[in-house]
């Protein structure tokens, strides 16, 4: 720490300045810190926060139930919010993060008609090539319509003859009834779509949904590669489906998340309310049902469902809301959302077992920021090689 250059020191730059570390965990360097403090009185608030933040990062090995950590997140936010102010706290997009074996705590403040079926999926077919940089609306006709907004919100009206895009451009576009439109959205980019019914469908990075403008007949279907949550309106007389490479889903009203990127090798169905029954594409498989907080696993090519109950359902569902949370996560796991999330490539270089994460990782800030506190709190190092970043130990 270049003392010369303390004044123009922030908190996030007094975090990762390793003299500073330093100074803070010393015990017999207490006085010196003092002195720090009293010869720059303009930046005390900042460095008692720093103070704060890197005394909470001794790790102190102990074992939490998911709910006490949902406890003790929220004891720090009411406790941080009534007396810290967030236009100092920037750093590292990380809201709270307990990482260690076991959990040690750390944490920082940041603050019968229906869709057609496309055989072997070819409608996904060059859906996403991974050269997009704006999310795509197809209509049935052909016509593309880009939108450049990294987070978008698509309305349709109930005839599905208007689309409302962002709140203000108003798309029009003839209903016929065996037409779909489908919605591209590249890794980067994320949307919102309200369709006709009411629904609504949160769309991940990497996700393509093909939907009909207006939905007829006697039930509802739309097709789905990627991630994406439902909030299903509810219509008794008319069940909705959720198709995707690897099974089909039978929902009434409900809400639940499903991911199946054909990048992985398996697909999964995490259901948040209301109740849906889920079978497998392979032949012979059977249909299995679902509780409120059940996730189903399909394994590419099986005809087994694996179904296991979620005590936490947040780490499934925050992405909607801009951040991810995690549970006795691993590093690899982390940055593979996060390179979704921000279209970037991400390697974990280092063979050494790295501790498993726990916390709260909010994606608002840029992209510097979030590999950074990544790299900070697991105690990793990064470089960009090429158009790859590269974690090491």
């Amino acid at each position: 720490m270049k003392i010369e250059c303390f004044d123009r020191y922030t908190t996030e730059d007094l975090i990762l300045d390793k003299d500073f570390i330093e100074l803070v965990r010393n015990p017999d360097k207490k006085q010196e810190l003092d002195n720090l403090i009293e010869s720059f009185p303009q930046k005390r608030f900042e460095i008692n926060l720093a103070v704060e933040i890197v005394s909470g990062l001794h790790v102190r090995k102990f074992q939490q139930a998911a709910h006490r950590k949902n406890e003790l997140w929220n004891e720090i936010v009411i406790k941080q919010t009534n007396r810290i102010q967030f236009r100092y706290l920037k750093y590292a997009a990380a809201i709270l993060l307990l990482i260690g074996v076991g959990g040690g705590l750390f944490y920082f403040f940041n603050t019968e008609n229906s869709t057609p079926e496309y055989a072997n999926n070819s409608f996904f077919d060059n859906s996403l090539t991974g050269n997009e940089k704006d999310v795509i609306l197809v209509l049935s006709d052909g016509n593309n319509f880009p939108i450049q907004t990294k987070q978008s919100a698509i309305e349709y009206s109930a005839d599905g003859s208007r689309i409302k895009v962002n709140e203000a451009n108003i798309i029009v576009q003839d209903v016929v009834s065996d037409g779909c439109n489908k919605m591209i959205v590249p890794f980067g980019k994320r949307s919102v779509i309200t369709l006709s019914d009411g629904t609504k469908v949160w769309l991940n990075s990497g996700s393509t949904l093909i939907f009909p403008p207006s939905f007829s007949g006697k039930s509802r279907e739309v097709q789905l590669m990627g991630e994406a949550f439902f909030d299903v309106t509810h219509n008794k007389e008319m069940p909705f489906f959720v198709k995707t490479g690897a099974f089909e889903l039978k929902v009434y009203g409900t809400r639940f998340d499903v991911q199946s990127y054909m990048q992985d090798n398996a697909s999964s169905v995490i259901l948040v309310e209301g109740s849906v029954s889920m079978k497998s594409k392979e032949t012979g498989a059977k249909e299995v049902f679902l509780t409120p907080n059940q996730r189903a696993t399909v394994v590419d090519g099986s005809t087994n469902i694996q179904i296991d109950n979620i005590e936490n359902l947040e780490e499934y569902t925050s992405w909607t809301e801009g951040y991810l949370s995690f549970s006795d996560e691993d590093l690899a796991h982390i940055l593979k959302q996060v390179s979704r999330y921000y279209n970037i490539e991400v390697d974990v270089a280092s063979t050494k077992t790295i501790d498993k994460i726990y916390g709260k990782l909010d994606l608002k800030d840029d992209l510097k920021q979030v590999l950074d506190g990544i790299s900070f709190i697991s105690n990793t190092k990064y470089r960009k090689v090429g158009n790859r970043y590269e974690f090491y130990q």
